[in-house]
């Protein structure tokens, strides 16, 4: 990811001492403003792959129950949505290039 505001961030935020450690502390959805929800929750344990466009991106899920999920990260909107596992998410995405 470039130095791009919010893709800044997001690049910095796996170097803070415990992010990665930290279990994911999802398993079902957590809604956002969109869905009757708030967009303040907890992203730790988590690795951004990407960024979907308008602020949404894809996450890895690296440590907890969620682990090797990748899960979509839409705090304006959405909330989280959990996706596939890496394999299946990275082969669409190479089908995708």
């Amino acid at each position: 990811m470039d130095d791009e505001e919010a893709l800044h961030d997001l690049r910095t935020e796996c170097l803070r001492a415990g992010f990665l450690a930290t279990p994911f502390p999802h398993t079902t959805d957590w809604p956002g403003p969109g869905r009757g929800g708030d967009s303040d929750y907890s992203v730790a344990g988590t690795l951004a792959l990407s960024e979907i466009g308008c602020g949404t991106f894809s996450r890895l899920v690296i440590t907890g129950p969620s682990a090797g999920r990748v899960w979509l990260d839409d705090r304006s909107w959405g909330g989280l949505t959990p996706g596939p596992d890496f394999h299946d998410w990275y082969t669409a995405w190479l089908v995708s290039q």
